[in-house]
């Protein structure tokens, strides 16, 4: 569990809050937001790029006022130029368009440069998150900010995936921007929430991109948050927000869901290291509680793969029903007890725990967790094949290795 308290925000002043970020200089404290509880008028789980992108595309295709990108990984490709045109033409109408990207995740001054100078010279604002730079220029891509130190965005990658269009509508999920989630090579999923919750969304966005050096002006502000309106069925929901410090409001809801589960747990996760949150999921199949883990066959990231596999037998040994997925399984999501989810961008391994910028949304409903069954976990399990103990010499002996590093991994 963490310690240390957020800056809390109530609901009924979000835009006052907002103001305060436009109007005056921030520093990385301002982003450890702690919110309450809203609502949304609708949440739908959509899985597969090719399934997710095309509603994604057509909600910018709508914008009137502004569209906010948060991306980890925004390249080129078929996907990534579906979206570059998609934002530059929204912007041609005058629709406000800004982006913050990872520097590692999207490289925007490297490999990606032309796609990032196409944006930029439409009038598109692009932050850049830059972990690994200890020196790193101020302000908007390719305005010439003066250069500064970086030490409090050394060392936390900007992991989260969100988009923003209206005020209205957020996306939230573990995908990028990229052709590998399009294609089949790795299994994903959004979440699509519309209603007062997405004002949440938007104050993240907005107290990034302030941090960052990006400027919006006050004037715009009341056009960001508009008013809201659940409805007769609103759905309870918050936005959960690990900024680098000490508030880390999504590691603390994970632990939570599976130390308080009494009848069913699902856990979706690429990569499954941390034994605090592994002790819990076994734990919690110990005393009862049905637990699938949802994993990939074959995970793109060998040694967090090699760590995870050391924990199988306890795992299955406490009745943990452990399911590897046949492509690279990348989504991050937990169900409790069938009306609670938890998803977005936090995986189960350190960095994403502890360091990198990431962001969940939180839903209390029995028919959205009804809707994450049918459309994502029990088409995974069909799929998927029973997870195994280790056998080999060799492959026991790098796991334990693996393992060993996992508070690194």
């Amino acid at each position: 569990m963490t310690t240390g308290a957020g800056i809390a925000v109530p609901n009924d002043r979000v835009r006052e809050h907002a103001e305060r970020l436009a109007a005056g200089p921030l520093n990385r404290r301002a982003l450890a937001l702690e919110f309450s509880e809203s609502a949304a008028s609708s949440v739908e789980v959509h899985v597969e790029g090719r399934n997710f992108y095309p509603p994604m595309l057509q909600d910018i295709a709508a914008a009137t006022s502004s569209i906010h990108i948060n991306q980890f990984g925004f390249r080129p490709g078929v996907v990534g130029e579906a979206f570059a045109d998609a934002l530059v033409a929204k912007a041609a109408e005058g629709v406000t368009v800004r982006l913050v990207v990872d520097r590692q995740g999207s490289k925007p001054e490297e490999d990606s440069r032309a796609l990032y100078e196409r944006l930029t010279a439409a009038g598109i604002e692009v932050c850049v998150v830059r972990a690994t730079k200890p020196r790193a220029a101020v302000g908007p891509l390719g305005r010439d900010g003066a250069t500064r130190w970086n030490l409090a965005a050394l060392g936390h990658i900007d992991h989260r995936k969100v988009v923003i269009v209206d005020g209205g509508i957020g996306w939230i999920g573990g995908a990028g921007i990229e052709d590998h989630f399009q294609d089949g090579r790795f299994h994903d999923l959004f979440l699509r929430a519309a209603g007062p919750v997405v004002a949440q969304l938007q104050l993240v966005f907005l107290a990034s991109f302030r941090w960052l050096g990006g400027v919006v002006p006050p004037a715009e502000v009341e056009m960001l948050f508009p008013s809201l309106d659940a409805g007769p069925e609103a759905i309870p929901a918050v936005v959960l927000h690990n900024a680098p410090g000490r508030y880390r409001p999504i590691t603390d809801a994970i632990a939570r869901l599976l130390e308080t589960a009494v009848e069913t747990l699902d856990v979706v996760n690429p990569y499954v290291t941390d034994r605090g949150m592994i002790g819990r999921i076994e734990q919690a199949a110990r005393r009862g509680v049905r637990v699938r883990l949802f994993v990939p066959a074959n995970a793109n990231n060998w040694a967090c793969a090699a760590a995870q596999r050391f924990h199988h037998a306890k795992l299955l040994d406490a009745g943990v029903r452990i399911l590897e997925y046949p492509t690279m399984l990348h989504a991050k999501a937990f169900v409790r007890d069938g009306d609670e989810l938890l998803a977005g961008t936090c995986n189960l391994e350190a960095w994403s725990l502890k360091r990198f910028f990431e962001i969940d949304l939180q839903v209390r409903s029995e028919a959205v967790a009804s809707q994450f069954d049918e459309r994502f976990s029990s088409p995974a399990e069909a799929d998927s094949a029973p997870g195994r103990r280790l056998t080999g010499t060799k492959e026991r002996a790098k796991a334990i290795v693996f393992a060993g590093l996992s508070p690194l991994l």
